[in-house]
């Protein structure tokens, strides 16, 4: 991923989360990613990151390896 930000250091920087608080949300959307890839809807699976973080759709990588 480079020198890019990982979303858990975004949410504690940007939004003053914990680490706790930034792994619980983390968890969130990829729960609500995977069950949007199960249910076919890719197009709500892409939105993900904006939806939960206000970020870029880049940043789905993250959630799908991590």
């Amino acid at each position: 991923m480079g020198d890019r930000e990982t979303i858990k250091e975004i949410l504690i920087r940007r939004d003053e989360m914990t680490p706790d608080e930034a792994d619980e949300l983390i968890l969130e959307a990829k729960e609500a990613m995977n069950e949007c890839i199960a249910d076919d809807d890719m197009s709500s699976a892409y939105c993900i990151c904006s939806d939960y973080f206000g970020l870029e759709p880049d940043y789905l990588d993250e959630l799908l390896y991590a």
